[in-house]
C-alpha cells in the first residue's frame, strides 16, 4: 500500500489493484493505494468484461485470478458513490512496466519517511511527516524516481526551499537519503591515445583534455566524466550516467573536441573503447 494525497485516482491515470471479486460480467478490485469514502477502509473499482481483453471472453477467470495485481487505466470516477471505472485491456506492456516500478519506487520513498518518524528526537507520525515534508516534494516532480533521485543528488538544495522545517529534521532525513537511497548507474570507459607533435603540444593537449572536461559543465556523482594519466601518450576515460544513451551522448561530445583539437599532421586521437 502507497498512501496517496488524494482519496480518489484521478480520471485517464493508471493505477495499481488486487482483484478480490470475480463475477460473470464483471472483476471488481481493491485499490489499497486509495482511502475511497469515509465508510469504505480502502478504494474499490470494478473492470467490466469489455474491458479486460480486446478479445472476447468467454471465462473471466482465465485472464485473472483472485489476488492477482494489475495495472488498470481508471476510466471513470464518481466519487460521492465511491464508483470507479477500471479497464485492463487499455494497458499496454510498458505502461504496466512503468507503473510497477513507480509503485516500487513509492513505497520506497514512504519507507524513507517512516525511518524518519521513528528517528530518536524527532516526533512525527507518518501522516505529519507526509504534510510537512512528504508532498511538498513529491509536488515539485512527476515520478516518484524522479524525487528519489533528487533527493540523493541535490537533497540539501531541496530542503532548503523549506523555511517551515527545523534543521533537525533535515538533517535526519538527509543522512536516512544517504544511507537507503542508490541511483543505478551506467559507465563507459576507455583509452585515449592523444599526441601533438608541435612546439606548444603539451600545452594544446592539456587545453584539449580540459575541453573534454568541459563537456559536462556541473558533475554530479550520477552524470560525470573523468580524465586520468595513463603514461604518455594514453588517458583513460570514464564517463558516468543514469542513462546509456546519455553517456553516448557525452562520449561523442568528448570525440567531438578530440576532432577539433587535430587539424593537423601535428597531431592526431584514437579513441579505444573498453
Amino acid at each position: 500500500m502507497v498512501k496517496n494525497k488524494e482519496n480518489f485516482p484521478r480520471e485517464g491515470a493508471f493505477i495499481m489493484g488486487r482483484v478480490v471479486d470475480i463475477q460473470d460480467q464483471y472483476i471488481y478490485v481493491d485499490l489499497p493505494d486509495y482511502e475511497g469514502l469515509s465508510s469504505e477502509k480502502i478504494a474499490r473499482g470494478m473492470i467490466h468484461i469489455s474491458e479486460i481483453s480486446s478479445r472476447w471472453v468467454k471465462n473471466i477467470r482465465s485472464i485473472v485470478r483472485i489476488g492477482q495485481r494489475l495495472v488498470l487505466r481508471v476510466l471513470k470516477v464518481v466519487p460521492d458513490k465511491g464508483q470507479i471505472d477500471l479497464s485492463l485491456r487499455r494497458v499496454n506492456s510498458a505502461q504496466k512496466e512503468l507503473i510497477a516500478k513507480e509503485h516500487k519506487y513509492a513505497n520506497k520513498f514512504e519507507n524513507l519517511l517512516q525511518f524518519l518518524t521513528e528517528t530518536e528526537g524527532i516526533d512525527l507520525t507518518l501522516d505529519q511527516a507526509y504534510e510537512l515534508l512528504g508532498w511538498p516534494i513529491k509536488d515539485q516532480f512527476d515520478l516518484y524516481q524522479e524525487t528519489l533521485e533528487a533527493l540523493k543528488e541535490e537533497g540539501q538544495e531541496i530542503l532548503d526551499e523549506f523555511d517551515n522545517i527545523s534543521d533537525d529534521i533535515k538533517k535526519a532525513f538527509l543522512k536516512i537519503i544517504e544511507e537507503n537511497v542508490e541511483v543505478s548507474t551506467v559507465n563507459i570507459k576507455g583509452k585515449i591515445k592523444l599526441t601533438n607533435r608541435s612546439g606548444d603540444g603539451i600545452t594544446k593537449i592539456k587545453e584539449t583534455l580540459t575541453n573534454i572536461m568541459k563537456v559536462v559543465p556541473k558533475p554530479k556523482p550520477t552524470r560525470n566524466i573523468n580524465l586520468s594519466y595513463l603514461g604518455a601518450p594514453f588517458y583513460r576515460i570514464d564517463i558516468t550516467s543514469k542513462d546509456y544513451l546519455d553517456a553516448e551522448g557525452i562520449l561523442s561530445d568528448a570525440i567531438e573536441v578530440l576532432e577539433n583539437s587535430v587539424q593537423d599532421s601535428d597531431s592526431s586521437y584514437e579513441f579505444i573503447r573498453d
